[in-house]
């Protein structure tokens, strides 16, 4: 896989529902953020709490809690581990790098809870945020790292079950079944953009921009690695006989594109496979 790609994951139905249920069995709030640090799941029963609800409120603003989020997700990202770590309102979250194919995909944040009794001073003064906090579910040092194994078997059946991926290679792997489908016939970058339900140009930048890519080469590509296919099994056909397998009416256009792309002639490969 290309590496330092910006791709989100796509969660299954039942990876939504493993979190819903851990969620709901456990009490804290379960969150799948993207590589880029996109929010892309919570777990339906347990949002934002309400005593992070009052501290954003009364002492400073989401925007806080946010940029400590991306902190520890780039030194997740960094450690190649689970992070666990007390956030400035005094609970602890820990959060977990989902890798798919060894690279880091995005991440899951398991959070909201606390670890004895001990709220912030600056908010101990405050009633209202003291019988939240007591609320919270309590987990002493020794529970939360019993939670982190628990998180990281989670995690590791998500990816061995294949229930993440990649949305970019979704997509590529969606227009690599088009051109394989349809190499051998004429067909344009038009076509495989609506069977891709995508518009020509947002195709375009997707190949180009996650892919460094375009339609035009990944069907040149496909059509020339066909060729050598057939040649491999039929070192007898010619090189007019190949285009035209291969969707090219004009032999001297595919030969053009075969030494182009490949920095060789057609007839040095098939020769190449006769001598053998």
């Amino acid at each position: 896989m290309t590496k330092n790609i910006s791709l989100d994951l796509l969660l299954s139905d039942e990876v939504c529902r493993l979190l819903d249920c851990f969620a709901s069995t456990m009490k804290i709030q379960v969150v799948f953020y993207s590589r880029s640090g996109e929010v892309l799941r919570r777990g339906r029963s347990f949002g934002n709490s309400r005593y992070c609800t009052l501290m954003q409120e009364k002492f400073f603003g989401i925007s806080r809690c946010i940029e400590l989020d991306n902190k520890m997700q780039k030194l997740c990202k960094k450690e190649d581990r689970a992070v666990l770590y007390r956030c400035h309102a005094g609970l602890y979250e820990l959060i977990a790098p989902v890798k798919v194919l060894g690279e880091v995909a995005g991440f899951v944040m398991f959070g909201q809870f606390r670890a004895g009794d001990e709220i912030p001073d600056f908010a101990a003064a405050e009633q209202e945020l003291v019988e939240a906090f007591a609320q919270l579910p309590d987990f002493d040092i020794d529970g939360a790292e019993s939670l982190k194994d628990m998180i990281n078997m989670l995690i590791g059946y998500i990816v061995d079950k294949e229930l993440v991926s990649y949305s970019g290679s979704m997509k590529l792997q969606t227009l690599r079944y088009f051109i394989n489908e349809n190499f051998n016939k004429p067909v344009s970058l038009n076509q495989a953009a609506k069977f891709m339900h995508m518009s020509e140009s947002s195709l375009t930048h997707f190949l180009r921009d996650n892919h460094h890519t375009s339609f035009k080469q990944l069907l040149i590509e496909k059509r020339l690695s066909h060729a050598e296919k057939l040649w491999r099994e039929n070192p007898g056909l010619s090189v007019a006989e190949t285009a035209a397998m291969v969707g090219y009416d004009d032999p001297h256009y595919f030969s053009r594109l075969y030494r182009k792309n490949r920095k060789r002639t057609a007839k040095s490969f098939i020769d190449s496979l006769r001598i053998r």
